[in-house]
């Protein structure tokens, strides 16, 4: 998001475990009939958005939570003089049917905090208020939130399960941002731009943008950056990738309209008005209302129960066996509420 440069720096090597894509992904699974539907809950404040899922069905996001903290007044009310409240909204992992808050930098004290990433040992990453820099990204390790700031890192976007950070380093008043992959501490630049990582798979691929208003999507492979192209329009932007290597995205087309796209094998499959969000190793994917399931796209409130009080308007992240995180509202309160669908 950022200038474009090449860079000479190359992708350390524990990334070159991808030494090759696996020999073929496997047939893509129909989609559910039905789903059963379990609300997360809340951190006390009703409010909940479920942002990502693990194989194991654990799910991360952020929730608004009961308790008011003072924060200081906007200069425009009472000359910042009088007292002004604040609910924080915190990082959660939600596993097992109890949801558990991650708290905030800053000693817990911090406003925000939200999970965008989770692996399958449930470490997950995001970015937090708190300390020296209002948006420190973190790393939840399965005990305390750790700042990242200290690597350069200025936003953590994926985590896979080696513990390789993706994201974007460099310094806020530096004249330029790159994608970075950290591990154990320690950023390394990926070549070829200035811009941004948003995910990495398990294998060390990682998939970003390049540039800034004709943003160029870019997979790295074992330190060898691959163009995915655009379908017809001057940019394109990847949002997930699966252990197959597959990526999903949104692409401008010949006609300046927005589409999804599934980038699979060297080929960029234009998936219409689709827009993945997420996809599993059998390529079935969810973004806004719908899941695609080897082309055929359905509208998730179709999919669960009839006279539900939930409207599904997003679904975020869906796992290998199937299950799906989606943000719906409740029709009876207006809130949002993240729901987790089971395949029935």
């Amino acid at each position: 998001m950022t200038r474009f440069r090449t860079s000479p720096l190359a992708l350390m090597a524990v990334l070159a475990v991808a030494v090759g894509l696996p020999a073929a992904a496997a047939a893509p699974a129909a989609a559910a009939t039905t789903y059963t539907i379990t609300d997360l809950g809340s951190l006390g404040g009703g409010v909940t958005h479920g942002l990502a899922i693990n194989a194991s069905g654990q799910v991360t996001g952020d929730s608004v939570l009961s308790k008011q903290v003072q924060v200081q007044c906007p200069p425009q009310q009472y000359g910042g003089q009088k007292k002004c409240f604040a609910n924080p909204d915190h990082a959660f992992l939600w596993s097992n049917g109890t949801m558990a808050d991650l708290g905030a930098l800053d000693g817990g004290n911090g406003l925000f905090s939200q999970g965008v990433a989770i692996n399958d040992s449930g470490q997950v990453v995001g970015p937090s208020s708190g300390g020296s820099f209002p948006g420190n990204p973190f790393l939840w390790n399965g005990h305390k939130m750790i700042a990242l700031r200290g690597t350069t890192m200025a936003q953590a976007y994926g985590i896979n399960g080696s513990g390789l950070i993706a994201g974007q380093c460099g310094w806020v008043v530096a004249p330029q941002l790159n994608p970075c992959v950290v591990s154990n501490g320690t950023a390394t630049t990926l070549p070829e731009c200035g811009g941004i990582a948003v995910a990495i798979n398990n294998n060390g691929q990682v998939i970003g943008d390049c540039g800034d208003n004709d943003a160029v999507a870019v997979l790295w492979t074992n330190d060898t950056p691959t163009v995915l192209g655009t379908l017809g329009g001057g940019a394109a932007h990847p949002t997930a990738i699966n252990n197959m290597g597959q990526v999903a995205g949104t692409s401008q087309t010949a006609a300046d309209a927005t589409d999804g796209f599934l980038y699979s094998n060297g080929t960029m499959t234009d998936l219409g008005s689709f827009t993945p969000a997420a996809i599993n190793d059998h390529a079935v994917m969810v973004g806004g209302q719908f899941v695609d399931s080897g082309g055929t796209v359905q509208n998730l409130n179709n999919l669960i129960p009839a006279g539900s009080p939930y409207q599904i308007e997003s679904a975020t992240g869906i796992n290998d066996n199937g299950q799906i995180v989606a943000n719906a509202t409740d029709t009876a309160t207006g809130q949002t509420h993240a729901l987790l669908l089971n395949p029935s």
